[in-house]
């Protein structure tokens, strides 16, 4: 008796405020008086109580009868009223964080199937489809998910959007021939149909200048297509580049694809053939290409360097930079300005002796070399002892940056070798650890600046440099800003290299503070032990080789930290042995702490924290992206497989989405047939985004 009263109850309520047969159509009432009837007598688990209580009493927000229309079964008749726009956007929002990590970010599909099929396995209608949500499937990775009855619905209609192909943003066109001169290359980072460079500009800045997408309405950003790459290595590190409506990407460990920018598809595909055995140390990356004239430029990890027609993909020339057998590879994106294209070499941890070339763009003919490790004769010899400078290491695997105006190029250098072990390379072992400004044309040595003498931690200085121009004591000075692997933040004069500020970023132990010149007083948990000693930061560093990006605006550095320290020790020196293509490490470090990331915002000229926004931390660190700062006043990054937007002035989180695989490469910003567009990559799968 109790559940006939409350049927009829509920029943009645189908009429409040007037409603009869006539508004509703006999087939829909009849379908509602049913329905009640069916789960009185227990006969319909598929609804729960609330859940046909929502769809059959009017609403003023839905209309009349929303979820019931005519038809012969109960799937048929249970309709969705949640197929606005809003709602659509607001299903995908929920679907980027519940669904997206197994279905893609797009639902073309990963682990789980596509959803953009034209019919699904388990039904069709939107009610099956509601059913599924609610439910999962059972013994399946597909749990139920923890949605309300609105929300379910709001994820059905964009799923069915995906059906529709709603969710297309651009149309494809036919492309012109692609060429890309000195003055543009020189400029780059003033067009926004555009990304030229590695670091979008020349300045190092990982800055666009696009303003569409604002922190009132980054929450509309929506996939718009996702290209799986056929790689054998698991996740990608490189930058886009992007021009005349295509995207030239490298594809670790040494390919290059160009994809047409609109809608993913593949235009031409380069693959390197690569010798066994090289040896690697973290990994069979590439971090990007160059482009200059009709030539796109890859450094591929076999230390050649590769120069292909821009439009076809077919080989124009190619030159050796260094050989494997002795410990170089390349991970770097080539540097391209004016008629040069500039690489640095990998293998630090094989006791190479680092260098930085350029070559003639058009031929491949070498112009200079300079040696980051200085053999007799050469400035900076003095700092190594007998013969060590032949394999002091010195890496230079992270692109620099270039102000043309004073014809001077800004690159990191990284860790001397062996560098567990200081023992061996008593002195300051110049250049390691350092920044180099050398002369564009010439590759002369102008001036340097060591962040980390004698460095025994791993601590490269292989971070790009960003040149700004900033009020220092009441006065407009050109300046580079690093914040280095040490833990400390930096500002130097960019024509001199004279020190101006340093300041630490993460916590830190190893020194007690700086001079006037910028060198480190070190303390005691700065040395190392044969027993171990624990030291902040750790290996990983208070930041690593992730790019920075630089807001002119507002004049902030945006750095992906991370608290962490290690427990480094030192073996005996007797113990090294140095043998061609082998480690050559002098002992190592264990990690202490879990990952404690976070990107910080610095204010350009004082390194004061302006904000910090504070994440989780990833299984490891490859987790990590760099950084992408925005006119529109963003920033975005990603960390652990999602990527996010913050507010640049304030640091708050305003939106996010999983992409389904790891996440290590820096986001780009460009402008697509008047959209601003973001791209970035996750795991072999790269993205673009939209409004």
């Amino acid at each position: 008796m109790r559940r006939k009263g409350i049927g009829a109850l509920l029943l009645c309520a189908i009429f409040v405020g007037g409603v009869g047969v006539g508004a509703l159509g006999t087939d829909v009432l009849s379908w509602r008086i049913k329905a009640y009837g069916k789960k009185m007598l227990g006969e319909l688990p598929e609804l729960t109580w609330s859940e046909l209580v929502e769809m059959t009493i009017p609403s003023d927000s839905y209309g009349l009868g929303a979820h019931f229309k005519e038809g012969r079964s109960l799937n048929a008749v249970i309709d969705n009223p949640h197929d606005a726009d809003s709602d659509i956007s607001e299903g995908e929002r929920l679907f980027a964080g519940y669904c997206a990590l197994c279905h893609g970010a797009d639902g073309s599909g990963g682990p789980a199937p596509s959803l953009r099929r034209a019919s699904y396995n388990r039904g069709d209608s939107s009610f099956a489809i509601y059913r599924l949500i609610r439910d999962g499937i059972p013994q399946t990775a597909m749990v139920a998910a923890p949605f309300d009855a609105d929300q379910r619905w709001q994820i059905v209609g964009y799923l069915r959007s995906l059906q529709q192909g709603r969710a297309a943003r651009f149309e494809a066109k036919e492309l012109d021939p692609a060429q890309v001169t000195k003055d543009e290359l020189m400029s780059a980072g003033t067009h926004a149909d555009e990304w030229l460079t590695y670091s979008g500009n020349l300045k190092g800045w990982r800055y666009s200048r696009l303003a569409e997408i604002t922190p009132q309405n980054v929450s509309a950003l929506r996939p718009v297509w996702k290209r799986e790459f056929p790689s054998d290595v698991p996740v990608q590190s490189s930058t886009p580049l992007a021009l005349d409506g295509r995207l030239l990407v490298s594809e670790s460990p040494s390919n290059v694809v160009a994809l047409d920018a609109r809608t993913g598809e593949f235009l031409w595909r380069y693959e390197h053939a690569l010798p066994a055995n090289l040896p690697v140390c973290c990994g069979p990356i590439n971090r990007g290409v160059a482009v200059s004239g009709d030539l796109v430029f890859v450094a591929a990890l076999d230390a050649e360097l590769v120069a292909l027609d821009i439009n076809t993909g077919t080989v124009q020339w190619r030159s050796r930079v260094g050989e494997p057998a002795e410990g170089y590879t390349m991970t770097v994106a080539p540097l391209t300005f004016r008629d040069l294209v500039v690489v640095g070499v990998s293998g630090g941890e094989f006791g190479i002796r680092g260098f930085i070339v350029a070559y003639d763009a058009r031929t491949g003919a070498e112009r200079w070399r300079f040696n980051t490790i200085p053999g007799p004769g050469e400035p900076g010899h003095e700092t190594w002892p007998d013969d060590v400078w032949r394999t002091g290491g010195g890496p230079t695997w992270v692109t620099g940056s270039y102000d043309a105006e004073l014809d001077l190029l800004f690159w990191g250098v990284g860790n001397p070798a062996p560098e567990f072990q200081g023992a061996v390379r008593a002195g300051d072992n110049l250049y390691t650890n350092s920044v180099v400004a050398l002369r564009g044309a010439t590759g002369e040595l102008v001036w340097h600046f060591q962040f980390t003498p004698h460095d025994e931690h791993d601590w490269d200085a292989n971070q790009t440099p960003i040149l700004a121009e900033l009020d220092i004591d009441g006065s407009t000075r050109r300046v580079v800003c690093v914040a280095n692997r040490n833990g400390y933040y930096y500002v130097l004069d960019r024509e001199t290299g004279k020190f101006l500020k340093g300041v630490p970023f993460v916590r830190q132990n190893w020194n007690a503070g700086l001079d006037e010149t910028g060198r480190p007083t070190k303390v005691e948990a700065g040395d190392l032990s044969a027993s171990g000693r624990l030291t902040y930061p750790g290996l990983a560093g208070g930041t690593n080789w992730y790019p920075q990006a630089y807001d002119p605006k507002l004049q902030l550095v945006f750095v992906h930290s991370n608290d962490q320290g290690s427990i480094f020790t030192q073996a005996p020196v007797e113990r090294l042995d140095y043998r061609p293509g082998e480690f050559y490490l002098g002992s190592g470090a264990a990690v202490m702490d879990e990952p404690n990331f976070s990107v910080r915002a610095l204010r350009a000229a004082t390194g004061e924290s302006a904000w910090t926004y504070q994440e989780g931390a990833p299984k490891a660190a490859n987790g990590v992206t760099g950084l992408l700062a925005t006119e529109g006043g963003l920033v975005f990054g990603g960390l652990g497989g999602r990527l996010f937007a913050l507010d640049s002035s304030t640091g708050r989180e305003l939106w996010s989405q999983f992409l389904g695989g790891s996440t290590q490469a820096p986001p780009i910003s460009f402008s697509l047939d008047g959209r601003q567009v973001v791209a970035v990559w996750a795991g072999r799968t790269l993205h673009l985004f939209a409004r």
